[in-house]
């Protein structure tokens, strides 16, 4: 009986090493997979922080040509209201444009060149005596 169960014994040891083989080759594979994935998923990440930066940056520099082309255009405007009230009054040119009379006159305020105040004059001279 003790040469019957030896055999068992190795037989069954082999059997369990060899599915203990199989589980480790399993998990070594699995683990291997699972590092494929989180490596693809930080991957995507930098991607997606790498895009977000980009537009931003698009955006950026979009919004500051349009703010460059609307000041012009702000300007022009400035000038033609300028051009209207060497024409009509405030009033006038804020019903024709369909503007608050607030906004005309803060154009009219911003376009107007302050009149300088006359120079003081020089000393009299003095009279010879």
């Amino acid at each position: 009986m003790a040469g019957r169960r030896a055999p068992r014994a190795v037989q069954a040891r082999e059997k369990a090493r060899a599915r203990t083989a199989e589980r480790r080759a399993r998990e070594q594979q699995l683990e291997d997979l699972a590092t494929g994935w989180f490596a693809a998923e930080d991957e995507i990440a930098e991607i997606d922080s790498s895009t977000r930066q980009k537009v931003e940056a698009y955006a950026a520099k979009v919004r500051a040509d349009a703010e460059k082309e609307t000041g012009r255009l702000r300007n022009t405007m400035a000038g033609i209201v300028a051009q209207m009230l060497t024409l009509e009054r405030v009033r006038s040119v804020a019903g024709r444009l369909g503007v608050p009379e607030a906004e005309v006159r803060t154009v009219k305020a911003a376009t107007e060149v302050p009149v300088p105040a006359p120079a003081a004059e020089g000393r009299e001279k003095a009279a010879p005596s």
